[in-house]
């Protein structure tokens, strides 16, 4: 299945490209425009404390993106999986291969927005990543684009017709990118609503990335660890079952 999408995608190459520059944007706009009048954040420049929310928000779209649209054409237009389940390959390796291809998707998206951010604040003089710790976001970031893959291909195998994707972008995805921490402490929110946002996986993406990359290391990214690993490995599980429905009658 990975394989398969690499030899796909050799011919759609600018879909691919395509991703990398919506982080960067965002970047320069927000963390760096915006940034110039808000000054420190937390006691940090604010571009250094919006780059791992956008790093981990990467990571959430590029396995979205696939996790999502492609495998749906696939399921129920293309009639894609039909074919490779007359092979000896099963549900389980279909899903895993899958998810495997948006993971990968998901983690080029947030290694180039990482060398993106690297040379940036060596040309302007204004460093985003202020520890090493920030060597481990790499791995970090495959975690979050393994979590979201899984969590994606869930959704999918619920959603019956296009128009549905409306639905879990503009309810679930696009709050989730706003109130996860990416643009403001999560603190300045009442605290009824800090609670809600607990359970939201992008948030514990985020606090991960963002102890890596300045540096405020503690116990508590294990929290955040086990919390993707957990709903990620859930996920898949659920998906499978919920594929194996869809696909064998």
């Amino acid at each position: 299945m990975f394989r398969r999408n690499m030899i796909v995608y050799k011919h759609m190459w600018a879909v691919i490209v395509s991703g990398f520059f919506e982080p960067v944007f965002y970047l320069l706009g927000i963390g760096l425009g915006l940034g110039s009048m808000i000054g420190d954040i937390n006691g940090m420049p604010y571009a250094a404390f919006v780059v791992p929310g956008l790093l981990g928000a990467s990571c959430m779209n590029g396995a979205l993106t696939d996790a999502f649209f492609n495998i749906f054409f696939k399921l129920h237009y293309k009639r894609t999986y039909d074919a490779i389940l007359a092979t000896p390959m099963r549900v389980p390796d279909v899903a895993f291969g899958e998810m495997l291809w948006a993971v990968a998707r998901g983690s080029l998206y947030a290694t180039v927005f990482f060398g993106v951010v690297l040379l940036l604040g060596t040309v302007i003089g204004q460093p985003m990543i202020l520890s090493w710790w920030a060597l481990l976001a790499l791995p970090g970031a495959v975690l979050i684009s393994a979590s979201f893959s899984a969590m994606a291909l869930l959704a999918t195998s619920y959603i019956r017709k296009v128009q549905d994707f409306d639905i879990a972008i503009g309810l679930v995805v696009t709050p989730m990118f706003l109130f996860s921490g990416t643009f403001f402490p999560v603190s300045q929110l009442p605290e009824a609503v800090q609670w809600l946002i607990l359970v939201i996986p992008l948030f514990h993406g985020v606090e991960l990335l963002r102890a890596l990359t300045t540096g405020t290391v503690s116990p508590i990214i294990l929290v955040h660890v086990a919390y993707l690993v957990i709903t990620g490995a859930v996920a898949f599980l659920f998906a499978m079952r919920r594929l194996e429905r869809a696909l064998i009658k």
